[in-house]
């Protein structure tokens, strides 16, 4: 008993996750119906992380393994590098287009996108899960039966996603107060030259491609 105990505890830990809040906040700002493309994101956090915990249980996580491979690291280093590279001249030197402010993003965004962006986080964010990986401890010292194991995993994956569900809830109960200030708000950035989310790209371009720079001039003994 304690040792579940123990185990749901580390659940409502990793239910404090920031970034599903603030992807979730971000789907419910678009505008437009709501609640299936933030359903679907969860869906896909869910199943995700659903699976990924399986393949620890039953040790199947050797290919996990692979990010820690020397290429792997120099090929995401030199990503960093690029993508922010990129991102940072785009910042200096940005078209007109983008000079009238932030981007407007269609409201139906594309399920399969959305549901991407939940797989694509999970996946990335999984090295620093560690609740969840000291939870899958526990649930191998309690357990080893599938039946058993299953349930009580999926359970603390419903944990996991709970709070933007309740996010949801929330802004579907006050939705008629909240959604008419947000447009106005919205509408307000849209008409001003509001070159701040520029500011931003660069800076977070800046970040990745240092990054990137310095890890390959440790890699040739230039640093």
């Amino acid at each position: 008993m304690s040792s579940l105990l123990g185990f749901y505890g580390l659940s409502l830990l990793d239910a404090l996750n920031p970034s599903a809040l603030a992807v979730t906040l971000f789907l419910l700002l678009r505008g437009g119906p709501f609640r299936t493309r933030v359903l679907t994101y969860v869906s896909a956090i869910f199943t995700t992380y659903l699976l990924l915990g399986l393949l620890i249980y039953f040790g199947l996580d050797g290919f996990l393994r692979i990010a820690d491979t020397e290429f792997a690291e120099r090929a995401g280093y030199a990503l960093a590098a690029l993508g922010g590279s990129a991102m940072l001249l785009y910042a200096l030197f940005p078209p007109e287009s983008a000079k009238r402010g932030l981007p407007k993003l269609p409201e139906r965004l594309p399920l399969g996108a959305v549901f991407g962006v939940g797989v694509t986080i999970t996946i990335a964010e999984f090295s620093t899960a560690l609740p969840y990986l000291g939870a899958l401890g526990i649930l191998r010292g309690f357990t080893s039966d599938a039946l058993v194991a299953l349930p009580l995993l999926a359970s603390y994956v419903a944990i996991f996603v709970l709070p933007p569900l309740l996010l949801m809830a929330g802004f579907g109960m006050f939705e008629r107060t909240l959604r008419p200030r947000m447009r106005r708000w919205l509408d307000k950035r849209a008409e001003k030259k509001d070159d701040t989310w520029l500011w931003l790209l660069g800076i977070v371009g800046f970040l990745l491609a240092s990054r990137g720079v310095q890890y390959y001039l440790g890699v040739f003994g230039l640093s």
